[in-house]
């Protein structure tokens, strides 16, 4: 699965990666994809899509609420020394607070983390968060028990990430930010909302046991997706939107290709130390090239 992107400056657009300088990314493979589900876009014979009418988002309304803050200095607050998750959680919570936005936060191993309702109408917003010393603490993200693609429910789905600084109680710095639509990462959302967490039952010598039988998934995180997004603060929306807005300056194009097979299933076999077995199969939108368009905020917010 081939990742491009074509930086946007002063009006002109790169094309060629070379021209901007940046080397092309291969992703490591962690998915596929079915058809773009969201609203607007057509399909064209190139396997591209073409802009619709502006779809409109609350993402737009949250990224620069962000931006704000960390040009502000607001640092994430800890709530123990131990905390490696709620920090980040809690200081997006307080810009949705700050925007007069209503949202639920669901419960552990949920997917979406909030339900965000705004001007737009409701979406979902996935807060994951890493730390960075001198480069990303990893090049991926894990998901327990839900596989994350950008709708659930027939309702958008955005990845929320930072990059931070700092470490034990200590306040965190914000270093990198971005707002990803969840298709970036992955689009099939069928598959997504038909996820199930089953337990294998009549384990062990006696039978009296049970495997459950919750995955993680783990894929790439935005910035090694857009490297050139670190120590930035970046949105990435589908280009299908078309979404303007005068607080936006688009800085390039991320093209993301749907892989030739997909996975249909694996066996496991608990004897004799094996590798999964796993069956692919033709993916149906082999070759689709999906495009996203990476927004900054100006600088004069």
């Amino acid at each position: 699965m081939a990742t491009q992107f074509h930086e946007t400056r002063m009006g002109h657009r790169f094309s060629d990666l070379s021209d901007c300088g940046i080397a092309g990314l291969q992703a490591r493979h962690v998915g596929c994809y079915l058809p773009f589900a969201c609203n607007g876009g057509h399909p064209v014979l190139d396997g591209t899509v073409t802009p619709a009418d502006e779809h409109p988002t609350n993402a737009v309304d949250v990224f620069v609420r962000m931006v704000v803050a960390v040009r502000r200095g607001i640092r994430m607050q800890p709530r123990s020394a131990n905390d490696k998750e709620y920090f980040a959680q809690d200081w997006f919570a307080s810009r949705l607070d700050e925007a007069g936005m209503t949202y639920q936060l669901q419960g552990r191993n949920s997917y979406p983390d909030y339900w965000v309702t705004g001007d737009a109408g409701t979406e979902g917003f996935e807060v994951k968060s890493l730390a960075f010393e001198g480069r990303p603490a990893r090049k991926d993200i894990d998901f327990n028990s839900t596989i994350p693609s950008g709708m659930k429910a027939r309702t958008n789905i955005f990845l929320v990430f930072f990059l931070y600084t700092g470490s034990g109680a200590d306040p965190r710095t914000v270093h990198t930010m971005s707002v990803a639509h969840g298709d970036l990462i992955n689009a099939d959302h069928a598959l997504a909302d038909d996820h199930l967490n089953v337990a294998v039952h009549d384990f062990g010598s006696y039978g009296d046991g049970f495997i459950r039988n919750r995955k993680m998934y783990v894929f790439p995180h935005p910035i090694t997706i857009d490297p050139t997004g670190l120590g930035r603060c970046r949105l990435l929306l589908p280009e299908a939107w078309a979404v303007q807005d005068d607080r936006l300056v688009q800085v390039g194009v991320i093209e993301r290709t749907f892989c030739p097979q997909i996975v249909d299933s694996y066996t496991i076999k608990l004897r004799g130390r094996g590798q999964a077995d796993v069956t692919k199969i033709p993916s149906p939108e082999a070759g689709v090239v999906r495009r996203f368009v990476v927004f900054e905020a100006r600088e004069d917010l």
